[in-house]
């Protein structure tokens, strides 16, 4: 783009335009304000020369984004636990083809599915919830198989009888259980995935504002430059790049409040550039704004501020 100076409206335009506003909200209170006792209330006797104490040159960076919201894109993480756990664990259930709006929702992105929740027989015990071992003591008979010395007759002929009895340490099972050490008896795992939450696919489009001036009307001057930005002037740049180089000499006034103003909005612009749900939609608008301190007859201090240029302005005003 070519070098453009944009010009600041007339402070007397400014107040001019407050003040017609300001009777047609409220007369009464501009008439106890600005009027003088016995006299008839005129608008015209109310300048700003009289009313305005300083003055601020300050500015305002506007540009608007398209955000999409859908589903989570992330990979599907699975787990194998053992019951107890499966119990302390909160499941989600998203039945048919209803989605979730996300801004309604409080939890995380990623949440376990109750409907992919799964029983899997434990492989080292085979769903037993133990492991049998060969008894050592019996090797695996059951019985203990010793022998007796037997003498008979009157020559007391020594034989050799066999005698046998359970073993004692597997209860003549011939086998000794242990617990599983992988399923911890419970003879089971439990398989589950956690998914993405399905939301809806939102698109909603979003206005972003930096002040130099740090009004509390930020939101409000958002807003409604998202909706009339035909209604206010200002220049318009492509890129930071660009407005970093222009501003000054555009603008024709500079502070530190400008500067640093303009480099976080730059880094806003830049992050939201990275952001794989969002799209930048309009160009950078670079609006003039003035701050006027003022003081009513009775004492009472407001502010009106001022945006845009000379041709179209806005006013914002706490009065």
């Amino acid at each position: 783009m070519t070098d453009v100076r944009i010009k600041s409206p007339n402070l007397d335009e400014i107040f001019e335009k407050w003040k017609q506003r300001a009777v047609r909200s409220d007369k009464k209170k501009m008439e106890k304000q600005f009027g003088t006792k016995g006299a008839i209330f005129s608008l015209d006797a109310i300048s700003a020369a009289e009313y305005v104490k300083d003055i601020k040159k300050e500015i305002a960076i506007y540009f608007a984004i398209k955000k999409t919201v859908g589903e989570v894109k992330t990979k599907t993480e699975e787990k194998s636990v053992l019951p107890p756990k499966v119990a302390r664990e909160t499941f989600y259930s998203f039945k048919g083809k209803a989605k979730i709006n996300k801004d309604d929702w409080k939890g995380d992105d990623m949440v376990p599915l109750y409907e992919t929740l799964k029983t899997i027989p434990c492989k080292n015990c085979n769903g037993k919830g133990y492991v049998e071992n060969k008894c050592k003591t019996c090797k695996g008979t059951g019985k203990i198989e010793e022998q007796l010395q037997v003498l008979t007759g009157e020559e007391q002929k020594k034989e050799v009888k066999p005698f046998s009895y359970s073993c004692g340490v597997c209860f003549g099972t011939g086998s000794h259980k242990e617990q599983c050490r992988d399923c911890g008896g419970y003879k089971n795992l439990y398989k589950y995935q956690i998914l993405p939450v399905p939301f809806k696919t939102v698109v909603t489009g979003i206005p972003v504002l930096h002040s130099s001036a740090q009004t509390k009307y930020e939101k409000e001057i958002e807003r409604d430059l998202h909706q009339m930005i035909e209604e206010v002037e200002g220049i318009r740049f492509n890129d930071f790049k660009e407005l970093e180089s222009k501003s000054e000499a555009s603008l024709g006034y500079w502070n530190k409040n400008i500067k640093k103003t303009i480099s976080t909005a730059g880094s806003d612009y830049k992050s939201y550039s990275k952001d794989k749900e969002a799209q930048i939609t309009t160009q950078i608008y670079l609006f003039p704004m003035i701050q006027m301190f003022c003081e009513t007859k009775k004492g009472a201090k407001f502010e009106i501020y001022s945006l845009g240029s000379a041709n179209k302005f806005m006013i914002y005003s706490n009065f």
